[in-house]
């Protein structure tokens, strides 16, 4: 019997619309024309006498209020040999400040914000979190006094600290695969002159040439109030933030005046083509075109036109080139709209032993037939629908909210700007989404190639039955199919069928091939997905909630008479071996690749990498995926767990109808294995030439199995390696900055789990590095429990974010996923709170 879990919220939920919780009757409908109100972000809009704009978005369905920060600020207001200047700014703002002189991430983690961080790229700087109403107050001086009184604070033992973290994030990003392109893309498409020309992290030699007084300067100049928007989203009313926001910001001076470049969108003389040679799998071609600027009129029909080119698995370049030609694994077209100018994109990833020149020259067919014809009605009412659902998902987080406002009251006219781009892509018409390619397309480009340099080396040192209180949501609905079976169900000769056979689903049934199956779900606005974990495999579906039914059908379609045809089977078994190769070209990937086996040993299944490695997935057969999709889905095995706006009532019959004929009983055990190895220390060496970082993993089998019941765990964890101010990130980035970032955690199994360490370091801290590891491991493991002001510390964050855990309909189906798995008792989510706030320090030693 399939089982059924809904997964709701507690209250009832308001749309995006209202200021009371009120039920919403607005629909995103596939056939229904656009609605503006059904996108609308109700709001009010006050500017400060400082010039500190404040925009106000009241929904009380959880008691949690959005802040997010916008400072109009980016790497474009920066000049040539002063680059990276806004980034590094960005970096000073979580250090404290004069009157808080405690750094933000602590206060943060104490007052149990959610969603928190900060970003910058070339036009601006913004600051988020999602926090406890109750400590909203907190949240708001601490944000005002890093506005008007960081200045002072900044020291050059910061600026040296923070200078060295940046730079680690310079070569994490530069030590991926594919981690220097956009920084060559950027020099070829703009002039020298041109602030979109340099990178927003900026040069190494700028970074080491900026002084104290250039800091300061920046920051004097910049972040004023009169150049900054704050949002507020949640459970706050006009009123209160108005009053909060004057009391705290209201006496900040402004900044100075600041010009303004409007736009400046240049114009390529010649098409221009490079190459770039990297350590990866395969060959990339990167298409670029000049775009209009953020707001531009034509914006909407052309990001129609990305998305009939790329947007989806029917889109004409993936079908064409990854499909019919077997010629790439994966296309993309996507437009950045940029304040002052675009870039259209177009993003080919060639299949192995195929000429990236041959790729491109049948990319360049698909491209000029679409800038001749036009899109048909079809594809262009299919792209309509399914972007609308992809808004309506986004705007479920009052996070998104808060953004969306501040980003168009930042770059727009007003705060709801973004209804009149929705509603002209709704009016677009085919003729107008040719016009606005050809107006842009039909011109000189940027051709970077990007070439596999050699091949990675690697040497071994010897060295129904639970239903979770309810709250509304925007009228969206998920529902995933959640099977016992996951990688664990893989046989060692066979490693890699479950998540192959899983991909396949969405690739045609035995009624609809994959473009079929792709069109009808697009136009319904609705997502399917695949996903497969150690213990479960997982088809998840994204719905409106008026196509609920239909969607449903699809869904059911895909996974219980899934085709496996053998023209796509053999495709896709080309496209996983790519995927493996990629996955050995990225440091972390590649470790996460190699650690579980030398833990579980490779012939346990916990051993092995889901996607198998490359002899195994090369001699799986088609016969192989299907043999083990009819062993493995059975009802009896199968739990469907729904959440969104439904109700039990619309939701039995249109499961019924949709897999009430589903027979077959249940899946067989999977098999049991045997515990993880036990060693002694060892130490396994991966050697990548020239690599500007090194990549640590430390790796331990627990004796802990995946019973979630004992929280006590969760803080543990938490508190050694889950936050920006673990144990681990305080030692190695934020006291001796030889990391951009680092994590510690125990793997989410239902059997043994294993605790990992990943600290990326720079290379010449590498030994050092591994020795502070060691001792952080020591300590957690004993020699420093968790007490005092750390523990106080520690369960104040986490019973201040309990109230924003449960805030996104993921949130909810992760946590019945994890009831699911773990088979959990039924009131472990309703007790969960109560639980977290009675561990004591005995508990967690």
């Amino acid at each position: 019997m399939l089982s059924l879990v809904v997964a709701a919220l507690a209250h009832m939920a308001a749309p995006l619309h209202a200021a009371t919780p009120a039920k919403s009757t607005s629909t995103v409908a596939a056939s229904a024309p656009f609605q503006r109100s059904a996108f609308e972000i109700k709001q009010q809009k006050f500017v400060l006498k400082n010039g500190l704009t404040l925009i106000v978005h009241e929904d009380h369905s959880v008691p949690v209020v959005a802040v997010n920060l916008w400072y109009h600020v980016g790497s474009r207001n920066e000049q040539r040999g002063k680059t990276g200047f806004a980034h590094l700014f960005e970096h000073f703002f979580f250090n404290g400040s004069e009157n808080y002189p405690h750094g933000f991430r602590e206060a943060m983690d104490d007052l149990g914000a959610n969603n928190r961080n900060g970003t910058t790229n070339g036009d601006r700087t913004n600051f988020y979190e999602d926090v406890p109403v109750s400590a909203l107050e907190r949240t708001l001086y601490l944000e005002s006094d890093r506005m008007g009184y960081l200045g002072n604070y900044i020291s050059k033992e910061m600026l040296e600290r923070e200078r060295g973290v940046v730079q680690n994030e310079k070569r994490q990003g530069e030590n991926q695969p594919y981690g220097r392109v956009w920084q060559e893309i950027s020099a070829q498409m703009y002039p020298y002159s041109h602030p979109y020309s340099w990178s927003t992290i900026g040069s190494m030699d700028d970074l080491n040439a900026a002084s104290l007084d250039d800091i300061k300067q920046w920051y004097r100049t910049f972040y004023g109030p009169n150049n900054a928007v704050i949002s507020l989203a949640g459970d706050i009313t006009p009123e209160r933030a108005l009053a909060l926001v004057n009391q705290y910001f209201g006496a900040i001076p402004p900044g100075p005046p600041l010009p303004r470049t409007q736009t400046w969108i240049p114009r390529l003389d010649s098409n221009i083509r490079s190459e770039m040679e990297d350590r990866v799998p395969q060959a990339r071609i990167y298409r670029s075109y000049h775009a209009p600027a953020f707001g531009d009129p034509s914006l909407p029909a052309l990001s129609l036109f990305a998305d009939v080119l790329a947007g989806s698995k029917s889109a004409r370049l993936n079908r064409r080139l990854v499909f019919e030609k077997g010629l790439a694994t994966a296309v993309n077209a996507g437009l950045d709209d940029n304040q002052i100018a675009g870039t259209f994109s177009i993003i080919a990833t060639v299949k192995p032993g195929v000429a990236p020149l041959d790729a491109e020259r049948e990319m360049d067919q698909v491209l000029q037939q679409l800038l001749k014809e036009g899109p048909t009605a079809d594809e262009l009412a299919r792209a309509k629908t399914s972007g609308f659902a992809t808004v309506a998902r986004a705007n479920e987080r009052l996070g998104h909210r808060a953004n969306l406002l501040s980003e168009n009251a930042t770059f727009g006219a007003t705060p709801e700007a973004y209804l009149d781009q929705l509603e002209a892509r709704s009016k677009a018409t085919p003729e107008q989404v040719r016009r606005a390619g050809a107006a842009w397309l039909n011109a000189y480009s940027h051709t970077l190639t990007v070439k596999p340099f050699a091949p990675l080396a690697a040497e071994k040192s010897t060295l129904d039955r639970k239903v979770l209180p309810a709250l509304g949501t925007p009228p969206i609905v998920n529902v995933t199919l959640a099977l016992d079976a996951g990688s664990a169900s893989d046989s060692a000769a066979k490693a890699g069928a479950a998540s192959l056979a899983m991909d396949m689903l969405d690739k045609g049934t035995r009624t609809r091939n994959a473009f079929q199956l792709s069109d009808a779900l697009e136009s319904l606005g609705a997502n399917l997905n695949a996903g497969t974990t150690p213990d479960m495999s997982l088809l998840r579906l994204q719905s409106t909630a008026a196509n609920l039914a239909p969607s449903l059908s699809l869904m059911a379609d895909a996974a219980l008479h899934p085709a496996f045809g053998a023209d796509l089977f053999a495709q896709q078994k080309q496209r996983r071996l790519a995927q493996i190769g990629q996955e050995k070209a990225q440091p972390t990937s590649l470790a996460m690749r190699i650690v579980p086996g030398i833990l579980y040993g490779k012939e346990q299944a916990y051993g092995r990498p889901a996607s198998g490695d490359a002899d195994s997935v090369q001699g799986l057969t088609r016969a192989d995926v299907a043999q083990w999709h009819a062993t493995w889905f059975k009802p009896g095995s199968a739990t469907v767990i729904v959440t969104g706006d439904t109700t039990l009532a619309q939701l039995i019959p249109a499961l019924e109808a949709s897999f009430g004929s589903w027979q077959g009983g249940s899946a067989p055990a999977k098999p049991a294995g045997t515990p993880g190895r036990t060693a002694g220390k060892r130490i396994f060496l991966i050697d990548k030439p020239d690599a500007p970082q090194s990549t640590i993993v430390a790796a331990q089998l627990s004796q802990v199995q995946g019973q979630a019941e004992d929280l006590a765990i969760e803080p543990v964890m938490q508190n050694f390696g889950g936050m920006a101010t673990s144990r681990l990130n305080r030692n190695l980035r934020l006291d001796k900055h030889w990391s951009y970032g680092t994590s510690g955690q125990l793997t989410n199994l239902r059997g043994q789990r294993a605790f990992l360490v990943l600290a990326p370091v720079q290379t010449d801290k590498t030994r050092e590095a591994m020795q502070e590891v060691a001792k952080e491991i020591r300590g957690v493991a004993g020699e420093r429990p968790l007490q005092g002001e750390e523990f106080n510390s520690i369960m104040r964050n986490m019973s201040a974010r309990l109230a924003g855990r449960f805030e996104t309909l993921a949130a909810l189906e992760s946590a019945a996923l994890s009831s699911v798995n773990l088979g959990l008792s039924d009131d472990h989510w309703a007790s969960y709170s109560a639980k977290v706030r009675q561990l004591n320090q005995a508990q967690l030693a």
